[in-house]
């Protein structure tokens, strides 16, 4: 039990030393690689403390290999570009001068709910209003807010009521308006449901329509 005891101890005081080295970040903020690293770290560091044929080395050596890489890697980022680019990749322009980029959406694999809903969590009432949004390199999302959004809220947020071509239903009710509402809608404006990549309808009416691209 001692020994049990003696080795969680020194393990936890190692991969202390090696997060302090690492750096203060959150889960949110850490790179891939780091991240990566980060797992293969603590499946090493628990295997000894499972395992007590498995001499105690068998971890600590991996550890400093590994923070050791990490240190390097992480220089090497801050200096290159080209290996950022690699390792780290770009931020990501997913809405550019208030237009949305459809392909880069599609590239990301994030659907148009889950950006509605990132953009509620900011304080976006609707997709309308919004100029930038950058999905930054750690995977948070940066929103940027058209000078005329707060100008006027009275109309309340902007309900998806067509998303990709589908309608939603649930959102339809919620502006108490009925698909006869929005299949004369359409056919004023002239478009087809299967046409349409997002609509958006606030509770005063106002509605904001983005046309498929081809991808």
């Amino acid at each position: 039990m001692a020994t049990v005891f003696i080795r969680t101890i020194i393990i936890y005081l190692v991969f202390l030393l090696t997060f302090r080295i690492m750096g203060k970040r959150q889960v949110g903020e850490l790179q891939i690689s780091e991240l990566v690293i980060t797992f293969m770290l603590s499946e090493l560091a628990v295997n000894p403390i499972q395992d007590m044929s498995i001499p105690i080395l068998y971890a600590i050596i991996p550890l400093i290999v590994l923070i050791s890489f990490e240190v390097v890697l992480s220089f090497l980022i801050t200096k290159s570009p080209r290996v950022k680019k690699l390792l780290v990749g770009n931020p990501s322009f997913i809405i550019k001068k208030g237009r949305l980029d459809q392909r880069e959406l599609s590239k990301l694999r994030m659907g148009l709910s889950e950006l509605i809903a990132e953009l509620r969590l900011k304080d976006v009432k609707d997709i309308a209003d919004v100029d930038y949004a950058i999905l930054e390199e750690n995977g948070k999302l940066s929103v940027f807010q058209k000078p005329s959004a707060n100008q006027n809220n009275s109309g309340g947020i902007g309900h998806a009521i067509i998303i990709d071509g589908c309608i939603n239903e649930s959102n339809l009710k919620q502006i108490n308006k009925t698909n006869e509402w929005l299949r004369k809608y359409l056919k004023k404006k002239g478009l087809m449901l299967k046409s349409i990549f997002l609509m958006t309808c606030d509770d005063s009416g106002t509605t904001n329509i983005i046309i498929k691209e081809k991808i």
